[in-house]
């Protein structure tokens, strides 16, 4: 009962936004956990996935393009994601795993990886480059799919935020070995 109160209210509030809603529309629910998803992949299955698959199915059908944030580990049900209608998904590298997501995704699910912003504040801007390189290298496809989000808070210190932000700088022109 509490799972059709919150679809109803979420459908509502999606049938309000529509109107007003640019190409894309983007939602935000954490899903996952470090570890995997609170409730599992089966139950998510059976009790959220035809939830997520009525929500975007409205969006879908009004021209409309899903963007969907969500932390925590999810790659196992990120298939169902899109089969729910999400087009591009931003999940974490940290809690998902580049060979998950590279298994998983690479050709597939379009992503815009969050890159480990856990890593930013203790790593060296050499492993910083190396991250942001390691992760276009394993993703990167001439045909696209892969973008790349970066956090900043005030405990990265200046060097490693320069760091990043040149190494992306360099990689917007990576065009694969």
């Amino acid at each position: 009962m509490l799972i059709d109160k919150v679809l109803e209210y979420n459908c509502i509030q999606i049938r309000c936004a529509l109107p007003k809603a640019g190409e894309v529309m983007h939602f935000g629910d954490d899903l996952g956990m470090q570890k995997g998803l609170a409730i599992g992949p089966e139950k998510w299955r059976r009790y959220m996935k035809p939830c997520f698959a009525k929500m975007y199915g409205m969006v879908r059908r009004a021209g409309k393009l899903v963007y969907m944030h969500t932390d925590g580990c999810i790659w196992e049900i990120m298939p169902d994601l899109q089969e729910c209608g999400v087009n591009m998904v931003n999940p974490q590298i940290r809690a998902n795993g580049l060979e998950n997501l590279v298994r998983v995704c690479r050709g597939k699910i379009p992503i815009n990886l969050d890159l480990d912003r856990q890593l930013y504040p203790f790593a060296t801007p050499p492993q910083l480059r190396d991250h942001v390189r390691e992760c276009v290298e394993a993703l990167w496809l001439p045909q696209g799919g892969l973008g790349l989000s970066v956090e900043l808070n005030y405990d990265v210190p200046l060097e490693n935020a320069a760091a990043l932000l040149d190494e992306l700088r360099s990689v917007k022109r990576y065009r694969g070995h």
